[in-house]
């Protein structure tokens, strides 16, 4: 019968709990006892009863207002449960901002041992942060049952550091009221999205610059990005290119090349390239050379595309030309070996002849200074060893004046590295041709065609240079 009753007891107590609950939704700013009491035709007694239990647990709280108390409803976690789930830097203060418990994550932020903070007002703590006002009036406004969020930059010990701070109204397990102060470290994270946004600038400012085209795709092929180089060749905006799929932007008849090339991409082998057709603006055909490189996850799986092309339509013309060039200067060659193989056989008639070894030299001599082109032989400090007539003709100097003269008074454009380079791969018998310049006495400059060869005689190998003007 007792145990009945007891039920009975504690049904009731449960329902008025509940009752009072309602009644203080419906009053945020709250009820005094007699406001509740009268409303629930409920015992002052013992509505006070069920108050002062309703408020241990922290479901309630209480204001002063002249002589009257005010109860209302407020979210007051009970400590013992935050502790249980906040592993973080945690700091718990009393109605009075005394600090009442310091974590030891929060101890190790802070740098500090327990005794600086144990006791202390919050806001006399030895750091910028607790100097805050609207910090010291989100942690009184948490005692008072309100919480709140707060991000903010302070300094410890010479560090900047990031926070984001919560507000928990709190209760302890003796009934106190008072607050918790949750401290998130985000300096990581802020310091991460600093260098990544140094590192896109710095991307941005070497892409922007570059005169190749750079394009980004996602593992759909995709346009993420592509750089000013790229935008300027098509004539469109970055706006307009990304978004738009890659493949397409090419001829229908080299995009299987180019998803081949895609398709063949791994880990072991990331990157490939490809020439291929384009039409140009003005309706001629061109060619583009791409590389395209494979940007793969921890998994080893495609997750983008890195391409970077260049126009090389002025370059294979440059080629077919050359190729040209080429030619010609072989069959010139030819022909300049089939008369010099002429000459060679009305020589060795001479030679066999008449005094052979003398009449050869006197030929070969005369045959030197009155070349039709300019012939300059320079040893390999750059000095002049030996020149023809027509080179003293065409540049203005005497036997004498050749004497005191080098290949960089000669030719201007020759630097003393070029000069070193030249005679690190000389061998006798190679040949090259180009359009070079000289200089006059007088310091005149002039352009000429120029064959040069490395020979060698007696022992020493000698730069021979052919020039004739243009």
């Amino acid at each position: 019968m007792d145990t009945y009753s007891d039920n009975n007891k504690m049904q009731q107590e449960f329902q008025d709990i509940i009752h009072i609950k309602e009644l203080l939704k419906k009053f945020p700013l709250g009820l005094n006892i007699t406001e509740i009491s009268n409303a629930l035709h409920m015992h002052r007694n013992t509505c006070a009863k069920y108050l002062d239990m309703m408020r241990i647990k922290g479901d309630i709280d209480k204001k002063q207002s002249g002589t009257a108390k005010n109860y209302f409803l407020v979210q007051r976690m009970p400590l013992s449960s935050l502790l249980r789930f906040e592993e973080g830097p945690a700091i718990i203060i009393n109605s009075k901002q005394e600090i009442l418990m310091v974590t030891k994550p929060a101890l190790d932020l802070f740098k500090c041992p327990l005794d600086v903070m144990y006791g202390e007002k919050i806001q006399n703590l030895p750091y910028h942060i607790f100097k805050d006002n609207e910090f010291i009036e989100s942690a009184v406004e948490a005692v008072n049952g309100k919480n709140s969020n707060l991000k903010r930059e302070t300094f410890i010990l010479g560090k900047k550091y990031y926070f984001s701070i919560r507000f928990i109204p709190i209760i302890t397990d003796s009934g106190k009221t008072g607050c918790a102060i949750l401290i998130q470290d985000n300096t990581d994270f802020f310091e991460a999205k600093d260098k990544l946004f140094i590192c896109k600038k710095q991307y941005e400012a070497i892409t922007s610059d570059q005169t190749e085209f750079i394009v980004h795709t996602d593992v759909d092929l995709l346009i993420t990005f592509v750089n000013e180089a790229f935008c300027r060749y098509l004539g469109r905006s970055f706006e307009g290119l990304c978004g738009l799929r890659f493949i397409p932007m090419f001829q229908a008849d080299e995009r299987e090349k180019i998803k081949n090339v895609l398709s063949s991409l791994s880990p072991q082998n990331p990157s490939g390239s490809i020439d291929i057709k384009t039409i140009q603006k003005d309706g001629s055909f061109g060619f583009e050379h791409w590389i395209f490189r494979g940007i793969f996850n921890d998994n080893k799986e495609i997750s983008g595309y890195h391409a970077i092309g260049r126009n090389t339509t002025d370059l294979k013309k440059s080629e077919v030309q050359l190729r040209q060039y080429y030619d010609n200067l072989e069959r010139l060659i030819q022909e300049r070996t089939k008369e010099l193989q002429e000459v060679n056989k009305r020589l060795l008639g001479v030679i066999s002849e008449k005094e052979e070894i003398e009449k050869e030299l006197l030929f070969t001599q005369f045959a030197f200074d009155n070349a039709s082109d300019s012939i300059i032989l320079f040893d390999d400090s750059g000095a002049v060893y030996k020149a023809n007539k027509t080179a003293g003709e065409l540049l203005g100097y005497s036997k004498e004046d050749f004497g005191e003269k080098s290949v960089y008074d000669i030719n201007p454009s020759i630097l003393p590295e070029e000069w070193r380079n030249m005679w690190a791969e000389a061998h006798p018998g190679k040949k090259e041709r180009i359009i070079s310049i000289h200089a006059k006495k007088d310091g005149k400059i002039f352009d000429v065609d120029v064959s040069r060869t490395f020979v060698r005689f007696h022992g020493n190998m000698y730069f021979c240079s052919i020039a004739r003007e243009i």
